[in-house]
């Protein structure tokens, strides 16, 4: 029987963990994981929407995994251990935001709050029309606590426009205006909400 080394096998572990889910964290920040509870035992459940339609949970499994060569028998030295934790971590990162990416789809697709733009075609209609749709949050000091997420060359066509469209005082305008709405939408919800608590 081979000897058993706790202590070091715990460092090591905190070691894989610590460089694992700072590699995840990278490529799926957690300031955009959907909040989670967890589910303790069965292999289905539901959830209700705000339209109170009663949707399925999908749960499926998701692994990544990685390969170590052990043919020279030699144990892993921390330069290649650090690096086999970082491709877990990246592994996860990327099941998770496909994951989340697919959801949205999905949600964009069955309510139809769906703004279809020819690459290199952005313009400040189709930005404003994304603004008016759906719902919108507030903190408690009025911020919108939303964020978009979007493809790389989107956010490239975004950032080409971004100084332009900010100096266009009519476009900020109805930016502010869009907000303004919004805010009030939302404080008639929360009002509504506390009313049935």
């Amino acid at each position: 029987m081979l000897p058993s080394f706790p202590k070091a096998q715990k460092i090591l572990d905190e070691q894989r963990n610590k460089q694992m889910f700072a590699a995840k964290a990278k490529i799926f920040p957690h300031h955009i994981h959907p909040p989670v509870q967890p589910i303790i035992e069965g292999k289905q459940t539901d959830f209700q929407r705000e339209d109170r339609k009663i949707k399925p949970l999908k749960i499926e499994p998701h692994r990544f995994t990685i390969s170590i060569d052990t043919s020279s028998g030699k144990g892993l030295t921390l330069e290649v251990f650090n690096q086999k934790a970082t491709e877990l971590g990246e592994g996860m990162g990327k099941q998770m935001f496909q994951m989340l990416l697919g959801t949205i789809e999905e949600a964009v697709a069955e309510t139809g709050n769906e703004v279809k733009v020819k690459k290199g075609d952005l313009k400040k209609e189709d930005i404003l029309r994304l603004f008016e749709m759906g719902t919108h949050n507030f903190d408690e000091h009025g911020n919108p606590t939303g964020q978009f997420l979007c493809g790389s060359e989107f956010a490239q066509e975004l950032t080409k426009h971004k100084d332009e469209w900010e100096q266009d005082k009519e476009f900020v305008a109805k930016v502010e205006e869009i907000k303004r709405r919004k805010k009030e939408e939302f404080n008639e919800r929360e009002a509504r909400r506390r009313l049935a608590d």
